[in-house]
């Protein structure tokens, strides 16, 4: 009797030692708002907890009809690694078909298991859906199948990652058209600027790194307005208004690149920061926007046409600096007719706008 309650007593602080390892894991998760050290701690916990070889956490984007996989997040016995942004080598987009056991996962929502008899590892992949919707895919590389209790830790961190994720995504994106809001605007423009300014550093891991990416350091920011569109509201109503831009927003995800940024800044502005080699291909791609958008007919408001201003990024811009001669180029696009796309360095090259002048605060946004 008294060795069976020495045990049970045995067995019940090794489950309390248990809960509350597992406690703490959520409170450093839980107390992070940065969606990079948000997924860290997700997968650094299961890594400890389950015994993992390895755990991984990838995103899942579309571009037109295929369904593409980054890995964000990497937590193994060879250390840690993360990317911020899509300019990290890990975060590079692969077709989801390269991942066979990983297309159930994000096709049909399902657990796939495999066992990997090459590496004699056992593979876990958990969709990561929110809303109907598969985001990602956490990946559990263990050297056995995940016990139950295993599983069921695995699950139980998931479910609680995706519903702060949730939150973070609510936080992040506009609550009409579900693209970026203005509130996230300055942190993904920030990361661009310091990612310019590493390239320029003359740092040689990073020059080969950009090398073998095919990276040119290129980046735009284009801003986008709908002509006369208080015109529309006016008319038509707002509801029909907002079936304008919900209709714009689905046009820019179709027209533009999955790792290009589209936000909404506000009322019937757009905001696209994209990546190019030239700015030949930046002005190919907003025309391709804006002629789709000339050709296409809104629902019982009929022709919609749109002006784009754009502008190049440099290393030591400030973000007021970037804004302002996107936001200038548009200018020239609206009193010139509109419905077309203007960029400021050609504009500044043929003497039809002048340098501007630094911006006294960084609050100058406009």
């Amino acid at each position: 009797m008294k060795a069976a309650c020495a045990n049970i007593v045995r067995l019940t602080a090794t489950r309390c030692g248990n809960m509350i390892h597992v406690l703490k894991h959520v409170e450093s998760i839980t107390q992070h708002r940065d969606r990079t050290l948000l997924e860290l701690g997700v997968a650094s916990a299961l890594f400890e907890l389950v015994k993992a070889q390895e755990v991984n956490l990838y995103k899942a984007s579309q571009h037109g009809e295929e369904n593409y996989l980054s890995r964000v997040t990497h937590v193994g016995q060879d250390g840690v690694s993360y990317s911020q942004s899509e300019f990290d080598k890990g975060g590079e987009p692969l077709p989801l078909h390269d991942r066979p056991e990983m297309i159930a996962c994000v096709e049909q929502s399902q657990i796939v298991r495999r066992h990997d008899t090459e590496r004699e590892l056992h593979i876990h992949c958990f969709p990561i859906s929110i809303d109907s919707r598969v985001l990602g895919v956490l990946e559990v590389v263990c050297g056995a199948p995940l016990a139950d209790d295993d599983l069921g830790t695995a699950e139980g961190f998931l479910g609680l990652y995706r519903n702060y994720l949730s939150l973070l995504d609510y936080s992040e994106r506009d609550t009409l058209t579900g693209l970026l809001n203005r509130k996230t605007f300055d942190e993904n423009l920030s990361k661009i600027l310091g990612h310019l300014l590493s390239s320029q550093s003359g740092d040689e891991a990073t020059t080969q790194r950009r090398r073998l990416r095919n990276d040119d350091g290129s980046h735009w920011l284009a801003v986008v307005d709908v002509d006369h569109f208080k015109r529309v509201n006016d008319q038509f109503g707002h509801l029909y208004g907002d079936e304008v831009l919900l209709l714009l927003a689905r046009l820019m995800r179709e027209s533009f690149r999955h790792q290009d940024r589209l936000f909404r800044f506000g009322g019937e502005e757009f905001v696209v920061v994209l990546r190019a080699t030239s700015e030949e291909e930046v002005t190919a791609a907003l025309e391709r926007f804006r002629s789709t958008v000339e050709q296409r007919d809104f629902p019982q408001v009929g022709k919609v046409t749109i002006s784009i201003g754009y502008t190049t990024i440099h290393p030591h811009d400030s973000i007021p600096d970037i804004v302002g001669r996107a936001d200038e180029a548009l200018y020239y696009a609206k009193g010139n007719g509109r419905n077309q796309v203007c960029s400021h360095e050609l504009l500044l090259s043929t003497g039809k706008v002048t340098p501007r002048a630094a911006p006294e605060s960084e609050m100058e946004l406009f």
